[in-house]
């Protein structure tokens, strides 16, 4: 390989590692805006904070018990988000070094699916959690709520 091309695998290999770092530390701050991370935390929680508050009367303690479920999906998001930004950077580097489907790149890509089956494990739960803080009456309507919008958008 000539100079050149050394350098062009240098920088690919210092901007994904940037990229890498600046998602990773966006993600354990909350903060990544848009594509895929962005929508499913704020689609679901979104979601269910409109239909909660559109349609349900919540007592003060069932707000409060909410809420500390929003925070733990938060953290949660945001950490599995962190990992997901981290192995992307790795198939960069990965792919960056020799320009193949190298074991450490294929290796990164598992690491991105996991994440993503991990996010959507996480909605779930989500979804779960703030059904147990409500009443039966109330849990009848929620899942009227919830089966409608998961036969309406697609996984």
């Amino acid at each position: 390989m000539n100079a050149a091309a050394w350098r062009g695998v240098l920088l690919t290999l210092v901007i994904a590692l940037a990229a890498g770092f600046v998602g990773a530390r966006l993600g354990v701050l909350g903060g990544h805006t848009g594509g895929a991370g962005r929508g499913s935390q704020d689609s679901v929680r979104q979601a269910v904070d409109t239909l909660l508050e559109k349609d349900f009367r919540l007592t003060a303690d069932q707000k409060q018990r909410i809420e500390a479920v929003d925070e733990r999906f938060t953290r949660t998001h945001n950490l599995i988000w962190t990992d997901i930004y981290t192995s992307n950077a790795r198939l960069a580097s990965a792919v960056a070094t020799d320009m193949s489907l190298s074991a450490d790149a294929k290796s990164s890509i598992a690491g991105i699916q996991d994440g993503v089956g991990r996010l959507h494990t996480e909605s779930i739960l989500y979804v779960l959690q703030v059904r147990q803080v409500l009443t039966p009456a109330q849990r009848k309507q929620f899942d009227e709520h919830i089966i409608m919008a998961l036969m309406r958008s697609p996984p």
